[in-house]
């Protein structure tokens, strides 16, 4: 039969039906395939960073030959088109995986061949009723109930039509590709929409976060979901880290976001962290290290390139990495936010000791084991409460009541001893006493925290973080001695007010030292005028070189400096690109340096790491003092540090929430992790779990008698 559009059926002497014998599982073979040679198979489509290939395949069911305008127009366009007969459509459409599928409306019950095709179909496919002319809208609509959705003629020309969907559809068939490549990484990513509602999560989402992927697709994006795990699957080890970077998808008019999870590679010996800060992102702020940017962009690079660009990059990023690069930059916090909070530059280091091989904390032990010296005097109530000094659930507050709120001078000096303080400072034991004695008195004792009770926390766990090899073999004698020193003195003379509570009132700390890490450079510069006053008698450094005096003061100023709260993400950038392998000896004695400055950061904030009882007891300490602080604020007609702690309303349970979802979980994940010691940061997220139930009981009139 011959058809308007064209002559009979003929190729290759066939004719009429189209059948053939094939074999069991022979695929089928189309009966003509037209090609439009290699300027259409070089054809390619760019979709964002990725080239798309642009196969344009279409099976036109007919029993003619197909020869038409339309024909020649598709070919014409760069479609590879497949002639079929009708008993043969449904099996060269599985074969070809075509995307149009042109069905002759004069073939026998093309409804039911629409559907035949939509049913083998792996993937989406246009499907589109050829006719000699335009048809009803009434058998459109019958049409459309089988899939078709789409109607021409075969004289038509325009074929613009099939190929922006033939282009749309070679991008959605890239995809899966990408889909199964973020299936496999081990970093997590989290795609959200642009009302934030989460429209895709990857396999490693579920082990980092714990969240089943059809928990999770469909509902609002969580901050506290990739932050902590509101449960354990399995025998999985729960992750610590909140290490999640956004990303801008770089398409107009897109209104993705994307959260990735970098991933921590480590050796046995070496730590080289690619943390960024924007891990820390929030919708109250944005936090950004332009180094950490920088080198994130290096470590890139490196991985696409090889041989010797591949190490040139390498060296540069170890040469920034051990720079003061990590001045980062933050938008100030709403008023509504739990902690306000301001950056300032970091310091300028102006010393450079003379380079000399110095004996690591380890080496150091190793000579000195066996001299213990004579035992200190103290209660027997004492000695019980100082028995476990070296263990983290040391209970420091009752050797605060057993020793009469004297715990700083009692845990200090059986920590200088057993770290042969004495020894590196050439002083003797009663000379140190009388120091640490005279610190300890400069302490106010009417604060709820920031007493003397606090700094011999701090002592304490600054020794035990010293206390793991992880640790000690990277640092030198003199830093461990530094760092304890340091923690001992760290918040001396604290008034009970913070910094933005001195700039307010203008006091004259906050002037001489304008307004630039107030208390710390106060603590710190008061506790070297104390210890060099000629008639006091307690110049525990009388007996260093000029040298080496130089270099432990610089070591605890930097250290007591780094205490500032408003400084924390630039210590933390700082830590997380330290590099310990493979280095010369001055970048040892900075590392050294570095790993005391984050060690005693985290002794400072590590009460919401503490025991449970300890934790809560601390968490009510300074709850206490920023009550008082915000009632005077408001007394006094002074700007509001932090409207969260009025008494009146406060949740309590919600603030260490807060502090710890902004501070103490990132910087424990991260030190914990170089120190080998997750069992911290796991009683930190057991204690915020606790925290987190206690929220909705809470109750203004809990804020009553916090302090007993």
């Amino acid at each position: 039969m011959r058809w308007c559009c064209g002559g009979s059926y003929s190729e290759n002497g066939g004719g009429g039906s189209g059948s053939s014998s094939r074999t069991p599982h022979q695929q089928p073979t189309p009966l003509l395939t037209v090609a439009t040679g290699s300027a259409t198979s070089n054809t390619h489509d760019t979709f964002g960073p990725m080239q798309v290939k642009m196969h344009k395949t279409a099976v036109i069911v007919t029993e003619g030959t197909g020869e038409s305008m339309l024909l020649d127009s598709l070919r014409a366009s760069g479609w590879n088109c497949t002639i079929s007969f009708p008993t043969q459509a449904t099996s060269d459409v599985e074969s070809i995986c075509p995307l149009a599928v042109f069905i002759d409306l004069r073939v026998p019950h093309p409804s039911q061949i629409a559907k035949d095709v939509s049913s083998v179909s792996t993937e989406e496919v246009l499907i589109v009723s050829i006719a000699e002319k335009h048809i009803s809208e009434k058998r459109r609509r019958a049409l459309g109930q089988s899939n078709i959705i789409h109607h021409v003629t075969w004289n038509t020309r325009d074929v613009t039509l099939f190929d922006y969907v033939g282009r749309l559809a070679n991008r959605i068939r890239a995809l899966p590709a990408l889909f199964a490549v973020l299936d496999e990484t081990d970093q997590a990513v989290e795609v959200c929409d642009e009302q934030r509602v989460v429209q895709y999560v990857n396999r490693a989402y579920e082990n980092v976060t714990g969240c089943i992927r059809s928990e999770v697709i469909g509902q609002p994006e969580s901050e506290m979901r990739r932050k902590s795990l509101p449960r354990a699957r399995g025998e999985e080890e729960r992750r610590r880290s909140s290490d999640w970077k956004f990303i801008r998808v770089p398409f107009a008019n897109n209104s993705q976001f994307v959260y990735m999870k970098r991933s921590n590679t480590t050796g046995e010996a070496a730590i080289f962290r690619d943390v960024s800060l924007k891990s820390l992102k929030s919708q109250t702020g944005g936090i950004e290290a332009p180094i950490s940017e920088v080198l994130t962009m290096l470590r890139d690079v490196s991985s696409r390139v090889d041989g010797e660009p591949a190490q040139t990059i390498k060296d540069a990023m170890k040469v920034l990495s051990s720079h003061e690069l990590y001045a980062p930059s933050i938008n100030r916090f709403r008023d509504a936010d739990r902690i306000a909070t301001q950056y300032y530059d970091g310091l300028i280091r102006l010393h450079h000791p003379a380079r000399q091989r110095k004996r690591s904390v380890v080496d150091a032990h190793r000579e000195k084991r066996g001299s213990h010296g004579e035992r200190r005097r103290v209660s027997a109530d004492v000695k019980n409460a100082l028995e476990n000094d070296n263990c983290w659930k040391f209970d420091i507050l009752h050797l605060e009541k057993v020793s009469d709120h004297h715990a700083l001078s009692q845990v200090g000096m059986k920590v200088f001893e057993r770290w042969k303080v004495c020894d590196v400072l050439g002083c003797s034991d009663e000379l140190l006493n009388r120091w640490i004695l005279s610190i300890e008195a400069h302490y106010h004792a009417g604060n709820t925290y920031h007493n003397a009770t606090h700094a011999a926390d701090v002592l304490q766990a600054t020794s035990f973080f010293l206390d793991s090899p992880s640790v000690a073999i990277h640092v030198n004698e003199s830093h461990a001695v530094a760092a304890l020193l340091a923690a001992a003195v760290h918040d001396l003379d604290h008034p009970g007010r913070g910094n933005a509570y001195l700039i307010n009132t203008r006091q004259s700390l906050a002037i001489l030292y304008n307004d630039n890490s107030i208390l710390e450079n106060h603590h710190i510069a008061l506790a070297f005028q104390l210890t060099l006053q000629h008639n006091a008698n307690v110049n525990i450094f009388s007996n260093l070189s000029r040298e080496e005096f130089i270099q432990m003061r610089h070591a605890m100023v930097e250290m007591v400096l780094a205490t500032d709260i408003s400084r924390h993400f630039e210590y933390l950038a700082k830590f997380n690109k330290m590099h310990v392998t493979d280095v010369a000896e001055e970048q040892r004695d900075t590392n050294s340096l570095t790993i005391c400055d984050m060690l005693v950061k985290c002794a400072d904030i590590s009460n919401p790491a503490r025991e449970w009882g300890l934790c809560q007891r601390w968490a009510h300490r300074i709850v206490e003092e920023y009550f008082e602080q915000t009632r005077e604020e408001k007394e006094k007609g002074l700007p509001v540090t932090m409207e969260v702690f009025d008494r009146n309303t406060c949740n309590v349970p919600i603030t260490q929430c807060g502090f710890i979802d902004m501070f103490a979980r990132e910087a424990f994940a991260t030190f914990t992790e170089f120190a080998k010691l997750g069992e911290l940061s796991d009683q930190l997220e057991s204690n915020y779990e606790k925290w987190k139930l206690m929220t909705s009981q809470w109750t203004p009139s809990h804020n009553t008698n916090l302090v007993l």
